[in-house]
């Protein structure tokens, strides 16, 4: 008894004498935030792409002429100042004293000279065209004309004039994109994953590390002229493209400073209302809409435009947006975000709610000029990825309930039997995929997102054009190709706002396409992650934002 007693007395010793030592858990805390972006882009010239995330990192690295800052506005960036001519064809850009690259060298006019020259050049870049309002622009980027013959000059080393073909109020706007952000095309920027430590970064931060595993640790950019308004020394760019395994690395409380996430934008769907509730989730509208874009090219249902309208009557945009999560989108009312910003006059094209009534309407009229010796198909196709997917599938789901019930509604009428019974096939394939199947015109609806980021707010209408490239479902009226000709020389930007409404509403007439969604930009955050902001495209700035390691969130 005695000997157990000394046992017992001597532990006890050790333990309060601090003999025995005790195992802690190492800290997790750490002062940079980390970012997930997703896929790594294949180069940082970025022209090939209209991927909004991967840009995130273009405004991390480089800057242009000019920038959007927090409130939306469009700023002087390394323009220190802008100067429009009266006719509002010149613009004259005044670069500030002392700028430079990050490895210190100076960064002159010539320099945004010879950028606009490469990006013009480049054959496979979907923003050249944003650019053609330039004089002579489009001529040389089709190889008709030298570079001389562009009105692209640098007058001395801080002074650089760009002329336009004609007014153009949202040529700053363009100006603002991220693909025209300043940096040497070279094979650097090419192959930068190996070349990062040789780019010359024109922006807030710099790479100075990139792991195997897709990591890139930026660092401030001490040469960058506005470096004392960047509140974090260092930042972590991760690159996992798995949703799921990007929410366990958010919510993970394991020791793992590396594979932590602080900040990632499109959570999976599925989770979406518990982060909401949790208050991890800010949900901010941006310029980027899913539409509903009809196969013209093709015989049957939706070559009708009566059939046409008949879909556009019977979805129901808020009931499908509510079903999935009221973060994601808004139900569109026009072909454009911004369709009727300068103009009260203007009235609302499309509804949210669906109408069965016009539905029955419109398909009677369809009936009966349309007979089937088969049950028709209706085949629906979309990019298999996250939301795509799920407003997809649940966009095709309600057109078959609608169809459906409107037919009991006129079963029977001119012996539509076959008809009634209209079978909805939806098949959602990888981008490449999905292209050659929008090619080969197998498909009756293209469910697709359109992304018209930071330019003329306008561009849109020009798509449906009978000229346009991005033409290719067989809409051709004449009439509107002469509105959108007459809107493109308009020099007042009243009646121009004008005519594009009556281009409008004469799209919504023939109904080539339904506006559905405006797309919300849904970030997910830590508490402690302090000033982040959005652009209108829905890019994210870090230029302010910073861990708060005071308020104890991991």
């Amino acid at each position: 008894m005695r000997k157990l007693l000394c046992i017992i007395l001597i532990f006890m010793t050790m333990l309060t004498s601090g003999c025995i030592e005790k195992k802690e858990k190492p800290s997790t805390t750490r002062k940079y935030l980390v970012y997930n972006l997703g896929e790594l882009p294949s180069d940082l010239l970025m022209v090939n792409s209209h991927n909004v995330r991967e840009k995130d990192l273009l405004l991390a690295l480089f800057e242009g002429l000019v920038r959007e800052d927090k409130d939306g506005e469009i700023v002087p960036a390394m323009a220190e100042t802008f100067d429009i001519s009266e006719d509002k064809l010149q613009y004259t850009f005044k670069l500030r004293q002392g700028i430079h690259y990050s490895n210190g060298s100076n960064i002159r006019a010539t320099d945004f000279v010879r950028f606009f020259h490469d990006i013009l050049l480049e054959k496979e870049s979907v923003f050249s065209e944003q650019l053609y309002c330039i004089f002579g622009a489009k001529d040389f980027s089709m190889g008709k004309v030298g570079f001389e013959k562009v009105a692209i000059v640098a007058k001395d080393d801080s002074t650089l004039v760009i002329r336009l073909n004609s007014p153009n109020d949202y040529f700053i706007n363009i100006l603002s994109n991220p693909v025209f952000t300043l940096r040497k095309n070279d094979m650097n920027i090419r192959s930068w994953k190996d070349s990062y430590e040789k780019i010359q970064y024109s922006g807030p931060f710099t790479i100075v590390d990139i792991n195997k595993e897709g990591e890139i640790s930026l660092l401030k950019n001490e040469k960058y002229w506005r470096a004392y308004e960047i509140v974090s020394n260092e930042m972590l760019f991760t690159s996992i493209k798995d949703e799921e395994k990007t929410l366990a690395n958010f919510e993970t409380t394991e020791y793992d400073h590396t594979s932590k996430i602080d900040v990632f934008v499109s959570p999976p769907i599925n989770e979406g209302i518990n982060l909401r509730m949790e208050k991890k989730t800010l949900a901010v509208p941006s310029q980027s809409m899913y539409y509903l874009t009809f196969n013209l090219n093709t015989k049957g249902l939706v070559e009708d435009n009566n059939f046409r309208k008949a879909i556009s009557a019977i979805i129901s945009k808020e009931f499908i947006i509510q079903t999935i999560s009221k973060d994601l989108a808004v139900p569109a009312v026009n072909y454009t975000p911004y369709s009727n910003i300068n103009d009260k006059s203007s009235k609302l094209i499309f509804g949210v709610f669906g109408s069965r009534g016009k539905g029955i309407e419109y398909l009677k009229e369809h009936l009966k000029n349309n007979k089937y010796d088969k049950k028709p198909e209706l085949i629906m196709i979309y990019e298999s990825k996250n939301l795509d997917s799920r407003i997809a599938k649940e966009i095709s789901k309600n057109i078959k309930e609608n169809l459906d019930e409107v037919a009991k509604n006129i079963k029977g009428y001119l012996d539509a039997e076959d008809y009634l019974d209209v079978k909805v096939t939806c098949t959602g394939y990888k981008k490449d995929e999905l292209e050659k199947v929008v090619q080969q015109g197998g498909y009756n609806i293209l469910f697709s997102r359109i992304d018209e980021e930071y330019g003329d707010i306008y561009r849109f209408f020009s798509r449906w054009t009978s000229t346009s490239k991005y033409n290719v479902y067989g809409y051709k009226n004449l009439d509107y190709d002469k509105i959108i000709e007459r809107a493109l020389l308009e020099k007042d930007s009243k009646n121009k706002i004008a005519i594009y409404n009556e281009a409008q509403e004469m799209l919504a007439k023939d109904l080539p396409c339904i506006p559905v969604y405006i797309v919300n930009t849904v970030i997910c955050k830590k508490e402690n992650i302090k000033d982040i902001y959005t652009t209108r495209s829905g890019n994210l700035i870090f230029d302010y934002a910073y861990k708060d390691n005071a308020m104890g969130i991991k």
